[in-house]
């Protein structure tokens, strides 16, 4: 039976939720159910904790994030296999997603080494003559971030430790399926000694504490990873508080006609259906040239079928199962769909609890809802195209999320294409799946690409202040 973490207090609930395995589908542990009572007691404690963390210097907080990491990199299996256990992924992409939390703690440590206040000239303006002023960067406050069950210790990473680099107290909403990986690392967060008051982590139902977070009125920046329904309903409660939302994306590939069917297939294969398809940037459409479809459909399906099913925590398994029964029905029921629509199956097409069987499809209309939304499982869409015209139709007909991987010997079709497509990111040569985090990430509610390395991820969970002198009399 796992606690919360609230202000460094261990505190449970009248109310319990099993966490379970995705694989057996027995309970791995048991979370309490936190309430709107709970995020008012993680509110009042964050409060003091923020005082605390302003107090910090910045190198007492790159020395607590420097720990973290290291802690990390200590319980590195332990942790990789409660990820596993709780989010049914491969026990080799466990491992690489708590490397990357690592070094994500690594990166905001290095970044308080760096400046912070920016000078302002008020003597450029005609009145400002004998003036002097600066930009300085100040803690927000109390920020409060909710997670996705697919990447859970990654994205707590990415949230927490820009926040503390800042100086904020932050709160922590895992999401329902995955919380046990993000509560360990709260206990870590408090041994490299985070404030205990500037770290709450919350479980419960997403409905319930997510809107109470975003409707209180003393947390100053809300973010937020998740489906699309749900980030957009956020806002509503957030009043005029900071909100950032990383909502669905779709991966897509281009194969042109000078790409090599067998190596583009190879990627695919990996990316296509690495997490069970359950990643924001797995490749979900594949656009290839009516001169190598048909040799990059064969080499695919070779690859698809020597995927094996079954426990993740065995090195063998190369198809992980689906994080739970509701996802698995809602992929039948779009693939399924797709097909009564006229969509053709060369592979899958069908559920194997707690699996869904790798599918690629072919001919899918566009009006489905699996042509036009993140499917978030093991289903690759082929379409064939024959112009540049005809493909960029294509592919600026989506109102979601780009991620584009173009495979050309081309370097200026290359080029074209990239320069028009209408995309979150493009990738010529290499795969949407590139784990650039936290370099680049999708602010789906601006429906742009932001740049930004770790001290732009901090300066975002900062405010600015201006310091001015006037004309001091001394000569």
């Amino acid at each position: 039976m796992q606690k919360m973490l609230i202000g460094g207090h261990l505190v449970g609930a009248d109310e319990w939720l099993e966490v379970l395995n995705p694989y057996t589908r027995e309970p791995v542990d048991h979370v309490a159910r936190g309430g709107a009572n709970h995020v008012d007691q993680a509110v009042a404690l964050a409060r003091h904790g923020a005082e605390k963390m302003r107090e910090l210097s910045l190198s007492q907080r790159a020395a607590i994030l420097k720990h973290v990491a290291e802690l990390i990199r200590q319980e590195r299996q332990s942790l990789a296999t409660l990820l596993t256990l709780e989010t049914g992924k491969l026990i080799g992409e466990s491992r690489v997603e708590v490397e990357r939390a690592a070094m994500v703690f690594e990166l905001a440590a290095e970044a308080c080494h760096h400046p912070r206040a920016t000078q302002f000239p008020p003597e450029s303006f005609t009145d400002g003559a004998s003036r002097f002023g600066f930009w300085a960067r100040e803690p927000m406050g109390v920020v409060a971030s909710i997670l996705a069950f697919n990447l859970p210790l990654a994205q707590a990473a990415q949230k927490t430790a820009p926040a503390i680099a800042a100086g904020n107290a932050i709160i922590l909403k895992p999401s329902t399926e995955a919380p046990l990986t993000v509560l360990r690392l709260g206990l870590l967060l408090y041994r490299a000694g985070t404030p205990p008051e500037a770290l709450s982590i919350l479980t419960g139902r997403g409905e319930e504490l997510g809107h109470a977070l975003a409707a209180h009125p003393l947390i100053q920046t809300l973010t937020f990873t998740g489906s699309r329904e749900v980030g957009l309903s956020l806002p509503v409660h957030a009043g005029a508080k900071r909100i950032e939302m990383e909502l669905d994306t779709v991966g897509g590939l281009v194969a042109s006609e000078t790409a090599d069917p067998e190596h583009v297939a190879e990627v695919i294969a990996c990316c296509g259906f690495m997490m069970a398809g359950q990643s924001s940037t797995s490749i979900q459409h594949v656009w290839a040239h009516a001169r190598i479809f048909d040799a990059l459909r064969d080499a695919l399906l070779q690859r698809v079928a020597g995927l094996r099913c079954g426990d993740p925590m065995e090195e063998g398994t190369t198809l992980p199962p689906l994080i739970h029964p509701h996802a698995l029905e809602r992929v039948e029921r779009w693939v399924q769909e797709a097909i009564q629509h006229g969509a053709r199956t060369l592979a899958g097409a069908k559920a194997q609890p707690p699996f869904y069987l790798p599918t690629v499809l072919t001919e899918t209309p566009t009006q489905t809802t699996l042509y036009n939304e993140a499917v978030f499982g093991p289903v690759v869409l082929l379409h064939v195209y024959k112009s540049p015209a005809e493909l960029l139709q294509q592919l600026n007909r989506f109102s979601i999320g780009l991620r584009l991987a173009i495979y050309t010997r081309d370097i200026a079709e290359a080029f074209e294409l990239a320069r028009h497509v209408r995309a979150l990111s493009v990738h010529v040569n290499d795969s949407p799946s590139l784990p650039i985090d936290p370099i680049i990430r999708g602010d789906m509610q601006e429906h742009h690409m932001c740049f930004e390395d770790m001290l732009q991820r901090i300066d975002r969970l900062s405010q600015a202040k201006y310091i001015g002198f006037g004309r001091m009399a001394l000569f």
